[in-house]
């Protein structure tokens, strides 16, 4: 068939073949001999191109009513007729796939290829076809095909690749996919939404947070965008860059008190804490009882030392969330910073059950008791809080005071020991279990190796001070021990051990007057001190 005849048949594909097509054609008799690709010139031969054509229509008509068997026979005669003619191949490609017989579809979906690579419509359905079998591994190869070639502006197939690839988990090649179809049809913002989308589903928040970027620089006045951009910069640290598109989505569509939360909550986390207090606080007074606004109102109360209402904050907390354990921990943390542990205890005693495997809740109330030298109670629920977080170094380091306390040295030992090897730089580990050895008397070489470093890491520290002192006492080195403890208490004057360790030294060094001075001294802070008083009276006499 020559190439005038070939465009004719172009015209005659219908899609799903519904009905039989009305074709206006011109008249063959009139054409003249055409060049092939081969350059040789060939006669045409109307009446056969006229008995093609009929063929062809009468396979159509077939088609359209559903008798295939009849539709082929009709396609084969037109094939003899023409036998180069891809179109008449597609469509009786297409009726074998009609009868169930999908391999002889195939075979002639490749035939016309093969004639034409350029046939579109022979691909894309083959590549369906491949499809409708699962075969979506043949289909991409396809669709990879017809989305190179594809036409300028239309994205068609790069969805349908886009798509494809995703059914095999191939997330980030359908995001590129979905992108570049949006470049070739900009008009097309779902493409790009579904980009965003799919970038969101799968975690990718950078990638999304561009994508989301691009859709509201679109579409300016898209709430859902917006929002969903929003919470995306918040999640990603950029909360300077969250209120400003936070504070254009209120002046566009209001204040709700999602929104002033939302606000709220990223003034808090900027540390800018004169614009996030009143917003919290207009939302209490609009009776906004959300838990985390309350309890990031009563830390801010906390940390401006106005404890009062710190506490009526977290109170209420308590009564509108009771199951949450931050409004206990919020009134408890409101009582220790006005230095009252035994009202941190009242409130969190009477909780610690229902919050058994809340580790704030376990901990705060193990550091209220072991303050007030309740160490059997501060053992059991500082354990209890370890157990539900290992790595916490503060509850380690709490509890080892009160196992040391109690002389339950191989808890307290192991304590301070996993302290320092994952630190060696802890230096209140290092004085702590230094003055413990001490204390007992034991390993004062290990005692003062970690002594020195606790010193050298914090020179100024009075107490760090003092503990290497009394171990250079116990080592005998008095004119050291002196220099030490001296200066702690030059450094500090009103602890009454390091006052008494003064003057045990002072002693041991003949200075009997100037002991009596310090005895005295720390009997005056801690009266009831029996062993200073005993002390005292000696040196008086």
């Amino acid at each position: 068939m020559s190439k005038k005849i070939n465009f004719i048949f172009s015209l005659l594909v219908f899609s799903n073949c519904v009905q039989r097509p009305a074709v206006i054609v011109e008249d063959p008799i009139g054409i003249e001999e055409v060049q092939s690709e081969s350059n040789d010139k060939i006669k045409t031969k109307p009446n056969e191109n006229v008995k093609a054509i009929a063929h062809f229509m009468d396979g159509q008509l077939f088609m359209s009513q559903g008798n295939y068997s009849m539709a082929i026979l009709e396609f084969q005669d037109a094939l003899e007729l023409d036998p180069e003619a891809a179109t008449i191949i597609v469509s009786m490609a297409e009726c074998y796939w009609k009868l169930g017989k999908a391999k002889k579809s195939e075979e002639l979906l490749f035939n016309a290829l093969n004639l034409d690579p350029n046939d579109y419509e022979a691909r894309e359905i083959l590549a369906n076809q491949y499809i409708f079998q699962n075969k979506h591994d043949k289909a991409i190869e396809q669709y990879r095909v017809l989305a190179e070639n594809s036409v300028e502006g239309d994205p068609k197939y790069l969805i349908a690749l886009a798509k494809l690839v995703l059914s095999q988990n191939n997330i980030n090649e359908s995001i590129s996919l979905f992108i570049k179809a949006f470049e070739k049809d900009k008009s097309r913002i779902d493409i790009l939404e579904e980009a965003a989308n799919l970038s969101l589903r799968s975690r990718q928040l950078d990638k999304a947070r561009d994508l989301y970027k691009k859709l509201i620089d679109i579409d300016k006045n898209n709430s859902y965008y917006l929002s969903t951009y929003i919470d995306l910069i918040v999640m990603s640290g950029d909360y300077e860059n969250g209120i400003n598109a936070l504070e254009s989505l209120i002046l566009m569509e209001g204040e709700t008190t999602e929104r002033l939360s939302q606000l709220g909550i990223l003034y808090y986390k900027m540390e800018d804490l004169v614009r996030a207090k009143p917003l919290f606080k207009k939302l209490v007074n609009m009776n906004h009882f959300d838990a985390t606004i309350m309890h990031f109102l009563s830390n801010i109360y906390i940390e401006q030392s106005i404890l009062d209402s710190a506490g009526i904050i977290a109170n209420q907390i308590i009564e509108h969330h009771p199951s949450d354990p931050r409004g206990y921990l919020d009134a408890a943390l409101a009582e220790l910073n006005n230095e009252n542990p035994l009202g941190a205890i009242k409130i969190l005693e009477p909780v610690n059950k229902r919050f058994n495997d809340e580790f704030s809740i376990q901990y705060l109330l193990g550091s209220s008791y072991q303050q007030l030298e309740k160490y059997d109670k501060a053992t059991v629920v500082l354990r209890q809080s370890l157990k539900i977080y290992p790595e916490s170094r503060g509850a380690r380091h709490t509890l080892a005071i009160a196992s040391d306390a109690l002389n339950y040295w191989t808890e307290s030992d192991s304590l301070y020991e996993g302290l320092i090897a994952t630190n060696a730089n802890d230096v209140q580990a290092l004085n702590n279990y230094s003055y413990s050895l001490v204390e007992r008397n034991i390993q004062l070489n290990k005692a003062l190796a970690m002594a020195k470093k606790a010193t050298e890491l914090e020179p100024e520290n009075a107490a760090y001070l003092d503990t290497i002192g009394w171990i250079y006492y116990k080592m005998d080195n008095i004119e050291k021990a002196l220099i030490f403890i001296r200066k702690s208490v030059e450094l500090e004057n009103d602890n009454a051990v390091v006052l008494e360790h003064l003057g045990d030294v002072l002693i041991a060094n003949n200075r009997i007057e100037e002991a009596l001075i310090y005895y005295l001294k720390a009997l005056d802070i801690d009266k009831d001190n029996e062993i200073l008083q005993q002390k005292a009276g000696i040196v008086a006499k």
